[in-house]
Order: C-alpha cells, then structure tokens, then sequence
C-alpha cells in the first residue's frame, strides 16, 4: 500500500473511534419532565336522590309499571329547577336511559297547575327561557315522558 492510502485508512479509524468513544461518553440528555397544572377540584353539589317512600305517588306509579310488566329502574336524580318543583324524580323504562320517566310534585297552589288542565301544558325553565311542555296532571304531580319512547301509549295508559 501507498503512504497516502494508509493515511487515509488511519485518519479513517482514528475519526470512527473518537466518534465511537465520543457518542459513549457523551452526558444523554433527558428532557425534564412537564409540570402538569394542578387540578381544582371544586365543591361537591348536594345531590338528592329521592326515594320511592318520599311520595306516595312516587310509590304508586312505580309499583304500576313492575305489575304490567315494565323494567322500571330505581329512581334517579331530577331536574327539580326545570319544573320549579317541590320534589321529584326520574325512572328509566325498559332500558330507554335517554327517555326517562319524569314525575315531580308542584305545590297544590301552583298557579300553573289551572294551565296545565286547559292547554295541557306546563312552562318550563330551559336556560333562561321558558318552554311549553306537554305533560300530565295527576293532582298536583306533574307527569313528563317524551312521546318517542317506544312504549310512550302503554307507560301512559298504565298510570292513569
């Protein structure tokens, strides 16, 4: 071999080694790890959820629907500031989550209770607006399934 080419190989090896040996001894370098934001956890909300005991009715039309045949869940929570309401609760009807049962109790001098008999309508707090609602009146409950529930008629008829 030439001088020049052993050069060439030498410088080659030397340059492979210190790139070899640098990468070796080089410090990683670990990004730091992000700082996540706290979290604030606010303030639990009281929630109540009713029992069929509460009202009688509550009792009643829930112990109707297990007798015909309906899969009636335990009560659930309501939106008692929607119907300005005393009490209530909702139930889920054979399985339909999205389309519950709603049944609440207004006070017996609920100035909206004479509407509700002559256009078979209640307003309700949707927001800031009030809505028209279609719903049933037993007493001074108020009775709300929407009519796309599958079993709307027969859920109907079986709480008159």
């Amino acid at each position: 071999m030439n001088l020049i080419t052993k050069i060439v190989f030498q410088v080659v090896v030397v340059t492979s080694m210190l790139l070899i040996l640098g990468g070796c001894t080089k410090k990683e370098e670990v990004p730091e790890p992000e700082k996540k934001p706290e979290v604030i956890v606010p303030e639990e909300e009281l929630v109540i959820i009713p029992e069929l005991s509460d009202e009688v009715m509550f009792e009643q039309i829930h112990n109707k629907l297990q007798n015909e045949g309906f899969t009636v869940s335990e009560p659930l929570q309501a939106n008692l500031d929607m119907f300005q309401a005393d009490t209530g609760m909702t139930l889920v009807v054979n399985g339909e989550s999205l389309l519950p049962l709603h049944i609440y109790k207004l006070s017996p001098t609920d100035s909206r209770l004479p509407v509700v008999d002559q256009t078979g309508n209640i307003e309700v707090r949707v927001g800031s607006k009030l809505e028209p609602l279609a719903v049933k009146r037993m007493d001074h409950f108020i009775i709300f399934l929407h009519k796309g529930h599958p079993d709307y008629a027969e859920i109907m008829q079986t709480i008159k």
